[in-house]
């Protein structure tokens, strides 16, 4: 009998199939999918009112195995690991924080015209450098995939 490695991991319901080929593509076989639905109630007091509050989770856990004695493992997981821990860009940066709204608010029109500098002399270069960091992980990903398919 084959020796596996064993992996499960939960997706958003509408992420399931494209998960699943992204696993293939580093030697993963899925073995099962199940569907989470969970429901929970209960009561919450606030200030003097008693209110029922409701909370869901709706994911698919997916379980995947992969033979551990397949050709060029070692490399696969050494690609799969580069993958993995590729640098995510932080957040998108806001085109108006919320000092910048109070401004607009109290002072009208100048404050219409701090915003305008804002988004033009701090926002916009920020978006540029966030953009070119996602492309730049983008490019990064794309060629850890073509150089992973050669051992598949």
């Amino acid at each position: 009998m084959a020796r596996t490695e064993s992996k499960s991991i939960q997706t958003h319901p509408n992420d399931e199939q494209s998960v699943i080929e992204f696993m293939q593509k580093f030697g993963w076989s899925l073995l099962s999918t199940q569907e989470i639905k969970i429901k929970d109630s209960h009561l919450e007091l606030l200030g003097e009112n008693i209110y029922s509050v409701t909370e869901t989770e709706h994911y698919i856990k997916l379980a995947f195995s992969r033979d551990v004695d397949m050709p060029h493992l070692k490399e696969i997981k050494a690609i799969e690991d580069e993958y993995n821990n590729l640098p995510s860009p932080l957040a998108l940066p806001k085109a108006f924080p919320t000092w910048a709204k109070a401004i607009a608010v109290l002072t009208c029109g100048t404050g219409l015209i701090l915003e305008i500098i804002y988004f033009f002399a701090f926002y916009q270069p920020k978006k540029q450098a966030f953009d070119r960091l996602v492309e730049q992980r983008r490019a990064k990903r794309k060629e850890v995939l073509e150089r992973v398919a050669k051992y598949i």
